[in-house]
């Protein structure tokens, strides 16, 4: 072709040459439109490979394009699948699945981590599911109740048998604060519970609950704290024991050694008692018949110096035997949970005292009081201890020896500040094959016949119910010494003795001087006569002798007395429900109740007889001790 032919084509026949339909392509492929197509005229010149090669241009980006989309509608679809996938995973349906493509691409590899991921989690999900099935079985199967509780002291689960032991339903629990179901005397618990995370546990606490009726329920509670993976407390673990049954079958087995050494302790007692008995019998004797002829007897000086010497006797004797009588209560009382601040010596005393016959056959006895701090405990309890304990020391030594052998009591404040009581014999010692089983319960080493072997094994129980404990050193052929490390009690001086608030009746204090109208009842008419002689001939009294007459004396408009002396145990009302009756009808007069008891009632009635505040005069009680009780009570 000739140059000039090449021109003409290249400015076409409009004028627009083949450049100008080249950068018009160019421009439309930049701006994206891949439909742009050339003019072929298959010649194979120049023209024809410019736009045989624009045309290929803009069908490749234009396959490109068709494939860009499709991917993208691909991949919109994998994201999708894979959204709602991981949306139902985290909805708790495990068994969510995403199709696979098999070809190895991104999507492919992501939808086979779902899928494992998912079956993973379901079968870890499924295992938990079946240990809680199972931890919720045993929690329901438990016979002790159980409490999850929070940091804050709220309740997170309660089992059946924490519902069953409340009567309540399990649901009404959760989420209340632990405090709701708590008597008012243990609602400190809650608070507690932060000392508790800290400290990490706590055991064997008798906490009282309130059941259905607000009825109180006694359990035996074990704690423990829960912590998550990095060692953060998240709560406590509450497990409640319901052992009054245990604590029964453990009362009865105290009773069994208690009355078991009654056996022992009778023969002393007899002894004791008998012997001024005896001269009281002969004393009353000899002054009724000089009474006879009282005119007689005021004449002879002599006489009458030997009668009062005689009734000062017979005085002596009755503090003799009420003393003896006072050591056997405390040993018996029936009010084993009361706690109180104790003198270590004076229980020393009243266990020696009750076994004074039988040491006297057995050894010599030597007392060594240090001035111990007092302990808390109970008196009753205590005292049971230290008759175990002297006792095995006598029977560890042969009867008729007293002047070879020797029984030391010591008592002294420990290195720590405890108190430490030491019961000493010379006997022939434990051996040390038995000595690591002395506190087994039914083990003894006495002759059959001789003891229960419960002694010890009570002994150690009571101590260390008190925070104390036992310790026994012993050498074969030397002797024993059982050593008793009880708890300094806290000092509580200031409350014990604060000064009495006033009178909230506004009553004025009673003189001394001044005369009193009293009230006394009780069932035993000679116990009216006898205050009536000791108290007659300074006061007013009015002596009946059912709670029932008081009532109705009181009633028929006798309405101003300054005290009454009331009998606790009587028949058809008891002092315990007048007192209740007054309180209602002459709250007053009911604050100036003073009881008077021979300490024969119920466990329910000492708790009852407490709760009224009122003071309580044990039988029997000297006309001095029963003037200032009086006076105590009308000045209230």
């Amino acid at each position: 072709m000739t140059d000039a032919a090449d021109a003409t084509r290249a400015t076409g026949a409009g004028g627009r040459g083949v450049t100008a339909e080249l950068v018009d392509a160019f421009i439309r492929l930049a701006r994206g439109d891949f439909t742009v197509r050339l003019a072929r005229n298959y010649t194979r010149d120049t023209d024809d490979l410019l736009a045989y090669f624009v045309n290929l241009i803009g069908e490749e980006l234009q396959r490109l394009l068709r494939e860009r989309d499709a991917s993208l509608r691909e991949l919109e679809a994998g994201v999708a699948a894979l959204s709602e996938a991981f949306l139902r995973i985290a909805a708790g349906d495990f068994s969510a699945r995403v199709t696979r493509s098999e070809r190895g691409d991104p999507m492919d590899v992501l939808a086979y981590l779902l899928n494992n991921t998912a079956g993973e989690l379901g079968d870890v999900f499924a295992a938990l599911d079946r240990e809680r099935h199972v931890v919720t079985s045993i929690l329901d199967a438990m016979v002790d109740g159980v409490l999850l509780i929070d940091t804050e002291g709220r309740i997170q689960r309660a089992n059946a048998a924490m519902a069953h032991l409340l009567g309540r339903k399990v649901c009404s629990c959760v989420g209340q604060p632990v405090s709701e179901i708590l008597a008012a005397r243990d609602v400190d618990l809650a608070a507690q519970l932060r000392g508790a995370l800290a400290a990490g546990r706590f055991t064997d606490r008798v906490v009282r609950f309130r059941g259905a009726g607000d009825e109180l329920v006694a359990l035996t509670v074990n704690g423990s704290v829960t912590t998550d993976a990095a060692g953060t407390p998240t709560g406590i673990v509450l497990v409640a024991r319901d052992d009054r049954a245990l604590q029964q079958a453990q009362a009865r087995l105290r009773m069994t050694d208690r009355l078991a050494g009654v056996g022992t302790i009778a023969a002393g007692v007899a002894h004791e008692l008998n012997n001024p008995l005896a001269f009281m019998i002969a004393n009353l004797d000899f002054a009724l018949e000089e009474l006879a002829d009282p005119d007689d007897v005021s004449r002879d000086v002599a006489r009458r110096d030997e009668l009062v010497k005689a009734l000062a006797a017979t005085r002596q004797g009755a503090h003799r035997m009420r003393q003896i009588v006072k050591e056997l209560k405390t040993f018996s009382r029936v009010d084993q949970d009361a706690l109180a601040d104790v003198d270590l010596p004076d229980l020393l005393d009243s266990a020696l005292n009750m076994l004074r016959n039988e040491i006297r056959h057995h050894a010599r006895l030597v007392r060594q009081y240090e001035a111990p701090p007092l302990v808390r405990g109970n008196e009753g309890r205590l005292v049971q201890v230290f008759v175990n304990l002297i006792q095995n020391a006598a029977q560890a030594m042969p009867a008729g020896r007293a002047a070879t052998n020797e029984i030391r009591v010591r008592c002294r404040a420990g290195d720590g500040g405890d108190a430490v009581v030491e019961i000493s014999d010379t006997g022939e010692g434990i051996a040390p094959a038995d000595l690591p089983r002395i506190f087994d319960a039914f083990y003894t080493t006495k002759p059959a016949g001789v003891g229960t072997g419960l002694g010890l094994s009570i002994s150690r129980e009571i101590v260390a119910a008190f925070g104390g404990r036992i310790e026994v050193d012993s050498t074969v052929g030397v002797g024993t010494t059982v050593r008793v490390v009880l708890p300094a009690a806290i000092a509580t001086a200031a409350a014990a003795h604060a000064a009495p608030a006033a009178s909230p009746s506004g009553d004025q204090p009673v003189s001394p001087s001044r005369r009193l109208r009293v009230l006394v009842v009780d069932d035993e008419i000679e116990i009216g006569h006898a205050i009536t002689r000791a108290l007659g001939h300074d006061h007013d009294l009015v002596v009946v002798h059912r709670g029932a007459d008081a009532l109705a004396l009181l009633a028929a408009g006798e309405n101003h007395f300054d005290a009454v002396l009331c009998d606790v145990m009587m028949p058809e009302l008891t002092g315990l429900e007048l007192h209740a009756a007054l309180a209602a009808l002459r709250p007053a007069l009911a604050r100036r109740v003073v009881f008077m008891t021979g300490g024969a009632f119920a466990a329910d009635d000492a708790e009852a007889l407490e709760r009224t505040g009122r003071p309580r005069l044990d039988k029997p009680f000297d006309a001095a001790t029963l003037r200032a009780a009086l006076r105590a009570a009308a000045a209230a």
